[in-house]
C-alpha cells in the first residue's frame, strides 16, 4: 500500500521532557488507524507535529501525495495540502444553523468580504446536502447548532472539516462524551469516509477502537509500545502492564 503520510523517526523535547522519542507512523490512503495510550504517552504532540503546530527536534514528516516535507511548511499551507484536524472539543457556531455552518467552512478565498457576502450557489448545495447525509445531519440541516446533543456537534465539526476536501483527517477522542447509539453512528460515519480519506483517530475508548475494526498503534512515553489489531495490541503483555498497572 502507498502511503498517505510517513512520520520518520521524530522526537521533541519540552524543558528537557521528551515528549515524543524517535516515533515513526505510516498510514495508506483511504485508511483508518487508531492512536492510543495513557496521558501524556505523547498523543496530542504527535498530531501538533503533523499539523505544523510544533517542530520536532529530529526526524520528518513526509506528506508521500507530493513528496513534501511538512516540517517545512506553515499551518495553514499543512492545511491547503489536505490535513484537517478535529479537536476533543468542538468549535461551531452555536448561533448559526448546521447548513449555515458548512456554508461558512467551505474552502474558498478568505477575506472579510468574501465570508460576508459569500454567495451559494448549486454546485454548493450539491457538495453540503452530500456531506450533510454522511454525518446524519441531513433532516435537522435548519436546527440552530446550539441545540444540537453533543454527538451531533461532533459530526457538525467533522462535516465543517470535510467542505476543506481534506485527504487526511486527525480526530481527536470522537467517542468521548457522546450516548452508546452516538457512538455507534459515529463509528458508521468514520467507516464510510475512510472509504475516500485517511482517518487517523486518537481515542480512550476501547470498545469504540474494537469497532473501528482498524490497525492500531499505541504509544507510552512518547514511544511505540506495540501496534497490530486491536486484539493483538489488548493481549500485549506491555500494554497490559501501562494500562493495567500490573
Amino acid at each position: 500500500m502507498n502511503n498517505l503520510l510517513e512520520v520518520k523517526n521524530i522526537s521533541v523535547s519540552f524543558d528537557g521532557f521528551k515528549a515524543v522519542n524517535n516515533l515513526s507512523f505510516r498510514i495508506g490512503y483511504n485508511e483508518i488507524k487508531a492512536v492510543i495510550g495513557p496521558n501524556g504517552a505523547g498523543k496530542t504532540t504527535f498530531m501538533d507535529i503533523i499539523t505544523g503546530q510544533t517542530k520536532p527536534d529530529n526526524g520528518d514528516v513526509l506528506w508521500t501525495d507530493k513528496q513534501y516535507s511538512l516540517l517545512l511548511l506553515k499551518e495553514s499551507e499543512i492545511a491547503q495540502l489536505g490535513v484537517g484536524r478535529k479537536f476533543q472539543k468542538p468549535t461551531i457556531f452555536e448561533n448559526k444553523t448546521v447548513l449555515q455552518n458548512l456554508i461558512i467552512s467551505q474552502k474558498k478565498i478568505r477575506n472579510p468580504f468574501s465570508v460576508i457576502f459569500q454567495s451559494f450557489n448549486s454546485l454548493d448545495e450539491e457538495k453540503i446536502n452530500k456531506i450533510l447525509k454522511e454525518i446524519n445531519l441531513f433532516e435537522i440541516k435548519s436546527k440552530i447548532s446550539g441545540e444540537l446533543s453533543h454527538g451531533q456537534k461532533q459530526w457538525l465539526e467533522i462535516g465543517m472539516l470535510l467542505t476543506q476536501e481534506p485527504k487526511l483527517l486527525l480526530v481527536d477522542e470522537p467517542a468521548a462524551g457522546m450516548t452508546t447509539e452516538e457512538r455507534q453512528q459515529t463509528v458508521k460515519i468514520l467507516k464510510k469516509l475512510s472509504l475516500k480519506k485517511s482517518i487517523i483517530v486518537v481515542e480512550h475508548d476501547m470498545e469504540f477502537i474494537k469497532d473501528l475494526e482498524c490497525n492500531v498503534t499505541v504509544l507510552h512515553d512518547g514511544s511505540i509500545l506495540s501496534e497490530g489489531t486491536i486484539n493483538e495490541v489488548s493481549n500485549d503483555e506491555n500494554v497490559i502492564e501501562v494500562y493495567l498497572g500490573r
